[in-house]
């Protein structure tokens, strides 16, 4: 997110205190967006009972509720191409932004060759089909992380030969190279533009409209500031959410959801997958992707690429269930109020039944977002004809819901007709989030803790520890990590379930914030986890020279509790020669870690260090001081780097070490691991310095550490 568009939320948050926030439309020589802090607007797709559209559908025929209560709907209308045509059949040109429909087709990663054709078949089918007025399409992959095969444009030969390369079981590697000079390409166009945040300049919305309304050939729409920005705005992936397995395919859509929030018009993506498993730890995210998407009005279709195997997909979820109903049958009818290991788990299975179908989670997303499912076909062109009917031709309705209190809760929304044999698809519901907050993609849970940190009365309700992490100093800047640690002993744990939900601002000397990092966390713990285990959550930052505060807040989603602290950071201009990073506790250290990303800060001879705030030190039998730093050598110098390690107490100097350093990497990078016996340190506060030296150049570090 934007410096500006952050600056907006956090005036907002403190409007909250004196009142409801109203939204400003932009006043500008181009088409602009407008919106009402009181209007929701809902998309709705009627069909009859044999599938076919319904273009004749009335307003007096629509009923819709919003949190239970009926809504008084304001405007109806039917969107077709270019044109909005009203209850008495007249027609008017749509605003040209909302003219546009952006359609994105992502592919997770296919091994089995079969469900690549059959994904490449019906995608390849879909492009070459009739298409709306204005629809563009773009091309994803999921493979590692998430990739952009090929931005948007209306170009079908350019999109066919991205469906083609995205299902033809290429490696990673090749495809993260060709992504990387996509996203290069498309910040190239967008220079002289404005292209962050919200209040983009009046020639990137001129651009937009002229787009709108002249459509666009082969090759040009690719070179469209609007679509290259949000292009560039859905790939902007959490990198906390990098990882292998479910946790990288629900923060890859959550990041094309995050991009395409700010844009009007009819917003699809096509999520062409084997089926979505994964365990209660990921509910959340889940839950936050569905809650994403129904925010910004887009719709998933979920397209189950496995063919005819619902059977045999369902067979383990059906074992599962199976024993669950037997045991609560015994449960019922046994006399001797004994109890076998079956009936005592009988609720167990019936949650892991529901979770072993890898189909009913992909529909639960598309059915909730106004979409539906695709699959149990072995031939899936004939359904997805269904989405461009959808995407060319649906309805468009908006009401006052009449909210009183923009708290962040779900509101559920319900859409029915008095007409008979009729099937609405429309999304399930939406957050109760005012539309700057929307604007700016502020999340549910963030809403609590921007508030708390607005407020700046600091609070140890919650313990935690927050701070930057000095890294590598550059000319533009000094690379950063911005760490929140939160010992997992001050959560109230529930079921064995820990929530803990956390945002940390860093704001330069004008109070502008810098850097925003947020989390959502819901995840197991035994009980030792519980009494010694921390959270540990990592943003990667470049930080201009210049001075610094950093404000964090952290809440226990159980208890309600949140804690607030604020601190502050001073980073100087790089100088020539050595550098050195910041000093940090080692609390971890996981060896041969596997997927390491060679830019990964916190590593240490092919393992990953896990860093703590905590510096203190029980001096405990085993337990040791292990400090983690990384020297920088100067290529232009010829000498190797040393390093000197100097403990002081009440400023006087007692001991200084020097360190013998191994070679650098390929990247300049000497990274270090310190350890002593903590037994053989006194009892006492330390102020630990290290000094890197090579040629007539020195740099030093340090920070102050508790041996108890």
């Amino acid at each position: 997110m934007s410096n500006r568009c952050l600056g907006f939320t956090l005036a907002f948050i403190t409007a909250l205190t004196q009142g409801v926030g109203r939204a400003q439309s932009t006043a500008a020589a181009g088409p602009t967006v407008k919106t009402n802090v009181e209007e929701v607007v809902l998309d709705l797709i009627a069909r009859d009972k044999k599938g076919k559209p319904i273009t004749d559908l009335k307003q007096d025929e629509i009923t819709v509720t919003d949190n239970g209560a009926k809504a008084k709907i304001a405007s109806f209308r039917l969107v077709q191409g270019s044109e909005a045509i009203t209850q008495n059949g007249s027609s008017s040109k749509l605003d040209p932004l909302r003219q546009l429909r952006l359609v994105t087709l992502a592919f997770e990663y296919l091994g089995d060759a079969t469900q690549r054709k059959t994904a490449r078949d019906a995608a390849i089918d879909l492009i070459k089909g009739e298409q709306g007025t204005n629809v563009f399409y773009s091309v994803v992959a999921i493979n590692t992380r998430l990739l952009v095969v090929q931005p948007f444009t209306a170009d079908k030969a350019a999109l066919t030969a991205a469906v083609e390369k995205v299902t033809s079981g290429a490696g990673a590697p090749k495809m993260v190279s060709e992504s990387e000079a996509i996203q290069a390409e498309l910040k190239r166009q967008l220079q002289g533009y404005a292209v962050n945040g919200s209040n983009q300049d009046t020639n990137l919305l001129a651009a937009a409209g002229a787009v709108a309304n002249q459509g666009a050939g082969p090759g040009q729409d690719n070179t469209t500031p609007i679509l290259a920005r949000t292009m560039l705005d859905m790939l902007r992936m959490d990198a906390a959410a990098v990882s292998q397995g479910t946790r990288l395919s629900l923060g890859a859509l959550r990041s094309l959801v995050q991009g395409l929030i700010p844009m009007p018009g009819r917003k699809s993506i096509l999520y062409f997958t084997s089926g979505m498993v994964f365990g209660s730890e990921l509910d959340v995210m889940y839950n936050n992707l569905i809650g994403a998407a129904n925010r910004g009005n887009v719709t998933f279709y979920s397209v189950d690429t496995r063919g005819v195997t619902t059977y045999n997909d369902n067979a383990g979820a059906m074992s599962e269930l199976k024993n669950a109903a037997n045991a609560s049958a015994n449960t019922t009818t046994r006399q001797d109020g004994g109890a076998n290991r079956n009936e005592i788990m009988a609720s167990d299975n019936a949650e892991n039944s529901a979770r072993a179908n890898g189909e009913l989670r992909i529909r639960e997303l598309a059915e909730s977002t106004g979409g539906f499912l695709i699959g149990e076909s072995n031939d899936l062109r004939g359904p997805l004809r269904k989405v461009n009917e959808e995407i060319s031709s649906y309805y468009e309705l908006t009401y006052n819901p009449g909210i009183q209190n923009y708290d962040g809760s779900f509101r559920k929304v319900s859409v029915t007709s008095s007409r008979k044999d009729i099937v609405i698809h429309a999304r399930n519901g939406y957050f109760a989030l005012p539309p700057d907050a929307v604007a700016t993609g502020l999340q549910a849970f963030e809403m609590p803790l921007l508030k708390a940190i607005s407020d700046a009365k600091p609070s140890t309700d919650v313990e935690f520890h927050s701070a930057a992490v000095l890294l590598r100093p550059k000319t533009e800047g000094t690379d950063a990590s911005l760490i929140v640690e939160v010992p997992l002993h001050t959560l109230q744990p529930k079921d064995g379930f820990v929530h803990c939900s956390l945002a940390a601002l860093i704001k330069d000397g004008k109070g502008e914030v810098v850097e925003k990092l947020s989390r959502d966390r819901s995840f197991q713990v035994t009980p030792d986890q519980l009494k010694f285990g921390n959270l540990v959550e990592k943003s990667a930052v470049l930080l201009p020279p210049g001075k610094y505060t950093v404000e964090t807040a952290v809440m226990d989603r159980e208890s309600g509790k949140i804690g607030m602290s604020s601190s502050n950071l001073t980073v100087n201009p790089k100088s020539s020669g050595v550098s050195i990073s910041s000093l940090a506790v080692v609390r971890g250290y996981t060896p041969n870690a596997k997927g390491l990303d060679p830019n990964e800060p916190f590593q240490f001879q092919g393992g990953a260090i896990t860093p703590t705030l905590v510096n203190v030190v029980p001096r405990t039998e085993g337990s040791a001081l292990r400090m983690f730093f990384t020297v920088y050598q100067d290529a232009a110098l010829k000498t190797k780097p040393t390093v000197e390690i100097e403990f002081l107490q009440n400023g006087k100097s007692l001991t200084k070490v020097p360190l013998p350093l191994p070679d650098a990497d390929s990247q300049g990078r000497i990274p270090y691991v310190m350890t002593i016996a903590a037994a053989s340190i006194p009892a006492g506060e330390y102020e630990i310095k290290a000094t890197a030296k090579q040629g007539d150049t020195t740099a030093e570090t340090q920070t102050q550490v508790r041996m108890q």
